[in-house]
């Protein structure tokens, strides 16, 4: 039995996605404080999104009511589709991924594209968020119609996003000069400012998952260590009441 573990490190020093307005910068309390503890973003390092993250889906299933038996020793299919730096992953690109691993019913369904390979925890700049592979519309419509035919409400990826958030959060944010950090008053403003509908557009990918039901796990690291095309994966999310998102470990497992 093989063990190889797929978790984004939480370095205080640095994280490659805290780049966004909307991330919360990971902080360890000095050694010496008398209230010494941490803040941790529910989408820091590898993380897991229920579809109740957003308005619409808000009554479907919470962190502390999924069954355990949904995230441990769950079984997972193991797809890979080869992609370079902010390629699209395309409609074709994930109906032949998911034709050729035929995931069985009830299966997890993880897609390697070996962007967690890459050494992003180790080195600062926003490359690891806008340089990542992503899917397209109809690629998730397409993904997230099959998943849900085939019972398999999970999904597991080593990119860093879904969906390019490239309709405002991009274009906006990251033309202000000079940058500002995640935790600025410039980024406060800005989501002040970041509408529904704004939401909407740049988060399209991220909804047709959540429509069909689909649980998903982002920012996984090393999944090119996986040598077999069927594994069983270990999901620890933290059990926050009413949560709808949290950083987590995941751990696959090959028999």
């Amino acid at each position: 039995m093989n063990f190889v573990d797929l978790t984004m490190p939480l370095n205080h020093r640095w994280m490659p996605d805290q780049g966004l307005p909307t991330a919360i910068k990971f902080f360890l309390g000095p050694k010496d404080h008398e209230e010494k503890g941490m803040v941790v973003g529910s989408d820091s390092g590898t993380s897991l999104t229920l579809p109740a993250i957003f308005a619409e889906f808000r009554k479907t299933i919470r962190l502390d009511q999924v069954p355990v038996e949904k995230l441990f020793l769950r079984p997972a299919a193991v797809a890979r589709i080869s992609t370079g730096n902010r390629k699209e992953i395309s409609k074709s690109d994930v109906e032949k991924a998911f034709n050729d691993t035929g995931p069985a019913k009830g299966d997890a369904f993880l897609i390697v594209t070996r962007w967690g390979d890459k050494a992003h925890h180790q080195e600062e700049g926003n490359d690891y968020i806008l340089e990542s592979p992503y899917f397209s519309f109809d690629a998730a419509r397409t993904l997230a119609q099959a998943l849900h035919e085939n019972e398999n409400d999970l999904l597991l990826t080593d990119t860093a996003v879904l969906g390019l958030p490239n309709s405002h959060i991009i274009p906006e944010w990251f033309s202000m000069l000079p940058s500002s950090s995640a935790e600025s008053a410039e980024a406060r403003m800005y989501l002040h400012l970041y509408n529904s509908e704004k939401a909407k557009k740049d988060f399209a990918v991220e909804m047709e998952f959540a429509r069909q039901g689909i649980t998903t796990v982002r920012k996984l690291v090393q999944c090119s260590q996986i040598k077999s095309q069927r594994i069983k994966v270990l999901v620890s999310p933290l059990n926050i009441v009413r949560g709808v998102a949290s950083t987590c470990r995941v751990v696959a497992v090959e028999e």
